[in-house]
């Protein structure tokens, strides 16, 4: 089994319990949990790469490197910004698989536009399948206009990945996920431009409480350790089957949902017992995508 594939599979392991955190953040009416003041303080925590600085390992960038990396973190930042909005008042249930789905499909379009991968065997059936399961699994109780936001969101998160694969081409390992870390910050602080922006941002940290601020900083540390993963995956791999398998989230989130809805009841109506069937088989199709892409050659 390549290792880039476990590697894909640990971080939506990880990211399906950070989605869950972030619904719940978002949904107890925090000024913090306001999605402009969520976004600019899940990208600023990028900051944290800092620390490699003193270890040398990090190198002047190209322009091209450095252009790429703020590509990809203008659209990391719009997707987030459109998908929290769409978390904040909806379920995760329904919004992140069909922002999955979109993103990989975008993903696979770009990367047959501006990149000559070398996919496996199994890339076509693995891809659909999981793609066809993804959209299972989502039970669609969104308006054209939430519908149209998380499609836009898959979109951007599609030309983020991308644009993250090309700095991954340019650069060493360090200096891509280095300066693809620091652009984000940069884009955060681009946000206090707008004087609607600050005062959310702002008054929003100022509103939270200490363990609801302790919650945020603990699962954005889970989180970039995720993104970690993802952009190993991403390095070492097809961009367009490590956005594909963003399909085995939702099989993790409607477990760990199911699990937390015993404890948190906002976490309740993320499980739709009517649509179980439809949500089994959506499960299905994204394990015969990954059986597929493991044991075909």
């Amino acid at each position: 089994m390549s290792l880039w594939i476990v590697l894909a599979v640990l971080s939506q392991l990880l990211n399906a319990g950070i989605v869950l955190v972030d619904k719940y953040v978002l949904a107890r009416g925090s000024k913090i949990g306001e999605p402009v003041a969520y976004a600019f303080y899940v990208s600023i925590l990028s900051g944290v790469v800092l620390v490699m600085v003193p270890f040398g390992v990090v190198g002047i960038p190209s322009a091209w490197l450095l252009f790429m990396s703020f590509v990809g973190s203008i659209s990391f930042v719009i997707a987030i910004l459109h998908l929290y909005r769409a978390l904040k008042s909806g379920h995760a249930s329904d919004a992140v698989p069909v922002s999955g789905a979109s993103s990989a499909l975008a993903t696979a379009f770009l990367a047959s536009v501006f990149l000559a991968e070398d996919l496996p065997r199994a890339f076509i059936p693995a891809f659909f399948l999981m793609v066809i399961g993804t959209f299972m699994i989502g039970r669609f109780r969104l308006s054209w206009k939430a519908l149209g936001s998380i499609v836009f969101a898959g979109i951007f998160f599609g030309v983020s990945a991308i644009s993250i694969k090309l700095v991954f081409m340019e650069g060493t390992f360090f200096d891509a996920f280095f300066w693809s870390r620091m652009t984000n910050v940069v884009v955060a602080l681009m946000l206090l431009l707008v004087p609607e922006n600050r005062r959310l941002i702002f008054h929003g940290y100022r509103g939270a409480s200490g363990g609801m601020k302790s919650l945020i900083v603990m699962n954005k540390a889970i989180g970039g350790v995720a993104s970690y993963l993802f952009l190993i995956a991403i390095s070492l791999g097809s961009v367009s089957m490590v956005q594909a398998m963003s399909g085995l989230q939702f099989a993790f989130l409607l477990v760990f949902a199911y699990i937390g809805s015993f404890w948190f009841p906002v976490f309740k109506h993320e499980i739709h017992p009517e649509q179980f069937k439809h949500q089994i088989f959506g499960v299905i199709c994204i394990g015969a995508g990954l059986a597929a892409l493991f044991l075909v050659h």
